[in-house]
């Protein structure tokens, strides 16, 4: 009989972020909890102590793959409100800017180092998007360059590791100073108007919702709102190049559907549902890293860590560059251009763990920071995803 099944490989994947959440709250927040858990886990699958495919046999890939991703996204979704977005702008801009900081460090600084070819394929996966890797690598098989094409999807997989605790310091520091300069109790003081009238507007319930009100109503309407994103997005796919897919269409219909009333603010908080969702949600990250051998990872893990860094750095200046003539906090600024590092659900999950893991923080002061940083840093990844997209479209013309 085999140890490992399901309730023992759900009990280790916990633990993991069990010991990531210890050391992020240990450290307030500047150690993300994820990039803890994720170490531990490469440590214990490259000694052989768990098995590389813990997270499939745990049942929690499946959960990934069939519906968490579709919810996730569209319960974010549904806390962007329109009203609070005029001003969103600035994350898409943050975005486009550290994208061509990336593309400067690689074709000037990059090439000297590491050669064009890996210089310009790493690009494409620097910017944040599957798709643009993926468009590297093609590249790089056509000119019969193994070695390049490998280089590129361990860019990927290395560059979430340096990401996550650049953003994490950058939103610390964030939350720091809008605690200092009363930004946050400015958005406090704003919310008790809003709870009021949430409050007021649902003292009749209808008859309808007295009896289908519940968990699996909330599901239902999750659902739904899910289905007609997919099959939208699927069918629009293949008409835009893949720049408008499923999962941009998760977004605007999960925006859409809370605007209209149709689908609740945070849905899966909601329908008491949000821990197990997010577990699974964060496997997603062990099972990343789990398909890449550790003689592949040594082999790379040197100029990919060089080009990453580097890009960094660009990514970084360029975005700070920027705040200061939008007239933005640069921490957040900086936070916003790790999105195409981390990607998703890792630009959510940091800044969940962020704002988790600073302690002296009320109820109050947590969901307004949530209020101020998710919906930002979600969007920063779908915008990410997009540019890299088109950056690698033109960059792969150049690796060769």
């Amino acid at each position: 009989m085999s140890f490992w099944v399901v309730s023992t490989a759900m009990a280790v994947i916990a633990l993991f972020f069990v010991i990531g959440n210890a050391v992020s709250v240990k450290t307030k927040g500047y150690i993300n909890s994820v990039l803890v858990a994720v170490i531990v886990f490469l440590i214990f699958m490259y000694t052989g102590v768990v098995p590389a495919d813990i997270t499939t046999t745990a049942g929690l890939s499946a959960m990934v793959s069939s519906f968490v991703i579709p919810f996730c996204i569209v319960d974010v979704a549904s806390t962007l409100k329109l009203k609070e977005l005029k001003s969103e702008w600035k994350t898409a801009l943050i975005i486009v800017v550290a994208t061509l900081g990336i593309a400067v460090i690689c074709a000037t600084v990059g090439i000297a180092a590491i050669g064009r070819a890996r210089a310009i394929g790493a690009i494409g996966p620097l910017g944040g998007a599957l798709l643009a890797t993926t468009i590297s690598q093609q590249m790089a098989a056509a000119m019969n360059a193994p070695d390049v094409a490998v280089f590129v999807m361990i860019v990927l997989v290395l560059q979430m590791l340096i990401g996550l605790p650049i953003a994490s310091v950058c939103l610390k520091q964030y939350i720091k100073a809008i605690r200092a300069n009363g930004e946050l109790a400015a958005h406090l003081s704003s919310t008790p108007a809003v709870a009021a009238a949430t409050s007021s507007s649902g003292k009749k319930q209808s008859a309808f919702l007295r009896y289908v009100e519940s968990d699996y109503w909330v599901f239902f309407k999750l659902s739904v709102v899910a289905a007609i994103a997919y099959f939208v997005g699927t069918w629009l796919a293949p008409v835009t190049k893949n720049i408008v897919n499923a999962t941009l269409c998760y977004l605007i219909f999960g925006v859409a559907a809370a605007e209209l009333g149709f689908l609740d603010r945070s849905p899966l908080a909601k329908a008491r549902s949000q821990g197990i969702i997010y577990f699974a949600l964060f496997s997603l990250l062990l099972s990343t890293f789990a398909s890449v051998t550790l003689e592949v990872m040594l082999s790379q893990i040197l100029p990919a860590v060089a080009i990453i860094l580097m890009a960094a750095v660009g990514m970084l200046l360029f975005s700070a560059l920027l705040s200061k003539v939008l007239k933005m906090n640069p921490w957040l600024a900086m936070g916003i251009s790790m999105c195409c590092y981390i990607g998703y659900p890792g630009s959510q999950i940091v800044a969940e763990e962020v704002i988790r893991g600073t302690t002296d923080l009320t109820a109050e002061e947590s969901k307004a920071c949530s209020e101020m940083i998710i919906p930002r840093m979600v969007l920063g990844y779908f915008v990410a995803a997009i540019t890299s997209i088109l950056a690698a479209s033109v960059a792969v013309g150049f690796m060769f």
